[in-house]
């Protein structure tokens, strides 16, 4: 029996090219898109929970609120843990580094990513090492890790544990391990690991994040509870120690939170190295693969319905003959369960040439298939039949459904109902389209309206070169004149930190108030304002001219005024809480948004400690920019002839906070036109049923004098009725997504009504076009035929 309905199968399939390609081309999208779904979400579940005992492994952070908590710890907290609480195995500590420079026999490589750890780090986190000992192999001072790449970039092939090289410019390391993550994914981004040089003796600073292993069995919230006594307790004596009384907002709970949820779970959680992934994503990919899938269903139902006059005399005649329902329910499950893993089989063939494609748009490297896709073919097989079943089962039902005599007279589709289901089903579809089409288009919108929108200072042609040794800020400083003098720069500075960037924040006081403050803090030179263009409001900014400006005053924004309630500001005194004397406020800048639009803007103070500084940054003004980094990198080479210049343009780097949105808007683009092609295919089999439902209406239209202009509208008005019930559906549902993806924005464009009224033109017109090529087609046809077929 089986067999005998997969060969009526197969013939349907040969006989039927038009709708078979059409079903097949449908099924095997939404497959396919639902392979891209499984391997995306598979991936970012799998981050660090390869890891021995990860799930007795913990990074710690400090929590305020909801919206406010920090990775940033004390030096000494992973020492304290593993010998003051008993409920830890082992604790250690984990700094991430910028680019740093290393160097063999010649051959120098920046390296992007750089760490520095407690020499514990490896039996926390327990990467694979593919040479050396994890237990003892930064137990060594100037010992360093690195990874399966860079050693073969250093050293090819072989053995590179024991070699020396040069970190940094120039100091000595020992090569003591070389890990390979490969296949394994983590949060844990580096590729060289050196030992912690120094350790702070402060509770109230924190430089460094800390990771924990428990022992078994332990009571997380009592932990926390008992962590965040201890550490209150220190920081409250250091405060005292400084002559300053704490409040209760000095003071965070301590809280341990699992290992395997970093990856996904740490937005709110503040850190120099972002985690990388978020469980908004993968509801997002999820929603978005039901969605495809389900139209694609949606589709393959439509035609098969469509299609159903075309069995009327089949069904009829088997039934004569004594076939019952059931097994004439099975025979076209049978065909959908056919139609459905052969599309499979197409989805795994499309899926494996896009894959490139779609690893460029969502910024990861997936693998199809590899040692471990064994899940992965067992999803796409348990996909492929549920989708069979789910697009068989009603078409089954109804086909199986018709009544012998008026089957054999080919009369069913004129007998009784409206197509009621159908009518349901397409307009499902569309009403899927113009949501996925409007979400769509106020993610590119809130893209283009932070990208374009008034920043309060100027990014463009802007670079930005790393510093790398100590003596670096004084010779630009020496040679700020020559740089100057390049043809196309227009002004030089040093600084901190540039808006984009990271930008830690610093506990200070104000003169006179007891309790302290948190704003941003960057250190600059006097011209930083003058290469940025930022505007001031009240009072001066920096000058070179002043020698108090260069430690003891301070420029803050009409953020920390307005925040902190001071009524005249320049006549003001602040300090960092570990200072023991107060600087003036000389003056204020206008509000700038130096983190983003996706931020508020945070107070900000700029200090005048040129020591601090990691970056420089020149301001060109030529449209030869070329041939002036050209000169600069000439004369870069002797500020730090062991360092070749590598720099970047401000604009973009500041432009790059936002790839996420811009990857989420790409992912939906793609998912939209990929919903309304194939609810375009449902389109047209929900027309095709209509046409021949309505085929001897059709015909006495024509006879009696209708118009091609007459059927095509007569045609065409029933989908313009499901597009606005759609529509009507689509609008609210699409608002409400939109409303809520904005309330990530602290900046946000409006919810404009042209916006839904266009994406809702678009969806129609498109469909209305798809219909009246057909209704043109039926048009066309000689009303004689028509009722002839009757």
């Amino acid at each position: 029996m089986l067999l005998n309905n997969l060969k009526i199968g197969y013939r349907q399939l040969i006989n039927n090219k038009v709708y078979s390609i059409i079903n097949l081309l449908g099924l095997s999208f939404g497959i396919a898109v639902a392979i891209f779904v499984f391997t995306f979400v598979n991936n970012e579940l799998s981050y660090d929970n390869w890891m021995e005992d990860s799930e007795r492994t913990y990074r710690l952070h400090r929590h305020w609120s909801a919206e406010s908590n920090t990775v940033w710890t004390p030096s000494l907290l992973a020492q304290k843990l593993s010998t003051d609480f008993p409920e830890v195995d082992v604790a250690t500590g984990f700094a991430p580094g910028g680019e740093e420079l290393i160097e063999h026999q010649g051959k120098k490589l920046y390296v992007e990513n750089t760490a520095s750890v407690d020499s514990t780090f490896f039996q926390v986190l327990t990467i694979p090492f593919l040479h050396g000992s994890p237990a003892i192999a930064l137990n060594k001072p100037n010992s360093m890790v690195i990874s399966k790449e860079l050693s073969e970039n250093l050293f090819g092939t072989s053995n590179s544990v024991g070699q020396v090289v040069q970190f940094q410019g120039d100091q000595d390391y020992t090569i003591s391990g070389v890990f390979d993550l490969e296949g394994k994914n983590t949060h844990i981004v580096s590729d060289i690991f050196t030992r912690f040089q120094w350790y702070s003796s402060s509770w109230t600073g924190n430089n460094r994040a800390t990771y924990a292993r428990l022992k078994p069995n332990i009571s997380i919230p009592n932990l926390e509870e008992k962590l965040t006594e201890s550490i209150s307790a220190l920081m409250s004596a250091e405060f005292l120690s400084i002559n300053y009384t704490p409040t209760s907002e000095d003071f965070a709970e301590w809280k341990f939170q699992p290992l395997n949820e970093v990856h996904l779970q740490s937005a709110n959680i503040n850190f120099l190295a972002s985690s990388g992934g978020s469980m908004r994503s993968i509801y997002i990919f999820i929603l978005i693969g039901i969605l495809v899938l389900g139209v694609a269903i949606i589709n393959y139902i439509n035609l098969a319905t469509a299609r159903a006059s075309q069995r009327a005399k089949e069904v009829g005649i088997k039934k004569v003959m004594g076939e019952g329902r059931l097994g004439l329910t099975i025979q076209f499950i049978t065909e959908a369960l056919l139609q459905s893993f052969l599309a499979a089989a197409l989805a795994i063939i499309i899926a494996m040439l896009l894959m490139p494609f779609f690893n460029n748009i969502i910024d990861r490297e997936l693998i199809l298939f590899d040692a471990h896709s064994l899940g992965l073919v067992i999803s796409i097989l348990g996909v492929a039949l549920c989708t069979g079943l789910l697009a068989g089962i009603y078409p089954a039902l109804v086909i199986s459904a018709f009544s012998p005599s008026t089957a054999i007279k080919s009369n069913y589709l004129n007998q009784g109902g409206k197509g009621l289901f159908r009518k349901i089903l397409v307009t499902g579809q569309f009403s899927v389209t113009i949501i996925l089409l409007i979400v769509m288009a106020f993610i590119y919108r809130q893209v283009n309206f932070m990208t374009d929108h008034e920043l309060g200072f100027h990014a463009d042609q802007v670079i930005i070169i790393p510093i790398n040794t100590d003596e670096t800020t004084r010779k630009i400083v020496n040679m700020k004149s020559r740089f100057e003098n390049i043809p196309g720069v227009s002004s030089v500075t040093t600084a901190s930190r540039f808006p984009g960037h990271f930008i830690p924040d610093w506990g200070m006081l104000i003169e006179g108030r007891p309790e302290s403050v948190s704003p941003n803090v960057i250190f600059s030179d006097p011209d930083y304002i003058k290469t940025l263009n930022i505007e001031m409001k009240e009072g001066r900014f920096l000058s070179s001219s002043i020698s108090a400006d260069t430690i003891d005053n301070y420029v803050v924004n009409e953020e920390f005024i307005n925040l902190n309630n001071i009524k005249n500001p320049t006549e003001a005194r602040i300090k960092f809480t570990s200072d023991d004397s107060y600087g003036r406020i000389v003056g204020v800048m206008k509000n700038f948004h130096f983190k983003g639009l996706s931020k508020t803007i945070r107070p900000l103070i700029i200090g005048g400690y040129p020591r601090r500084s990691y970056y420089v940054g020149i301001k060109l003004s030529t449209t030869d920019i070329s041939a002036s980094i050209a000169s600069i990198r000439k004369l870069w080479s002797q500020v730090e002839p062991q360092h070749p210049m590598r720099f970047s343009f401000l604009d973009e780097d500041f432009a790059a906070q936002y790839a996420e949105q811009n990857r989420m808007g790409t992912t939906l683009m793609y998912a939209t036109i990929l919903t309304l092609f194939i609810s375009l295919m449902g389109l047209f089999g929900f027309t095709v049923f209509n046409v021949e439902r309505r085929a001897r209406e059709i015909g006495i239209r024509k006879v009696l004098g209708a118009s091609i202009t007459e059927i095509m509208g007569m045609l065409s008005f029933d989908f313009l009725k499901l597009s606005g019930l759609a529509l009507v559906i689509a609008v609210p549902i699409g608002y409400y997504i939109s409303s809520i993806w904005m309330e990530d924005f602290a900046y946000r464009t409006d919810l404009a009504w042209w916006v839904f009224a266009l994406c809702g033109l678009i969806t129609v017109v498109v469909g209305l076009l798809t219909v009246g090529l057909q209704s043109m087609k039926t048009a066309l046809v000689n009303p004689v035929e028509s009722l002839r077929s009757e």
